[in-house]
């Protein structure tokens, strides 16, 4: 029996690999795939001068400790329940604690149609200054 795409996305992040749009028998260099990412600083000016949406993809208790002013939180175990509510019109940033959650997360959305999404470099820690 297949599992929902929320649960088998959760499973297959627990298990440490990067979703891609080839599933989890890719090769390793596959699951290891690049992705987009934007420095804090140009963070910074792009809020500063236009409109993107802001993802956090960390859990609520990190979010409820800190998070950048407007973003939105969809723990990284939700994001495939959840992808289909982003938008796809305005550039999406994604941040975790330090940037590999959020990486995973943003090689997911690119897989399934988010050309537009990037990484926060160092995660919240960077962006924060912490």
């Amino acid at each position: 029996m297949a599992l929902p795409l929320g649960a088998a996305l959760a499973a297959f992040l627990a298990a440490g690999a990067a979703p891609d749009a080839t599933g989890p028998n890719a090769p390793a260099a596959q699951q290891q795939m690049q992705v987009p990412l934007i420095a804090p600083q140009a963070l910074k000016g792009l809020m500063a001068s236009q409109r993107i949406a802001l993802i956090d993809v960390r859990e609520p208790s990190e979010f409820a400790a800190g998070h950048i002013d407007g973003a939105v939180l969809v723990p990284l175990g939700m994001l495939g329940a959840e992808y289909a509510k982003l938008p796809k019109d305005v550039p999406l940033v994604v941040y975790c604690r330090a940037g590999n959650r959020s990486a995973k997360a943003v090689a997911f959305l690119i897989a399934h149609g988010y050309s537009r999404a990037v990484s926060l470099a160092g995660g919240y820690l960077a962006f924060s200054g912490q």
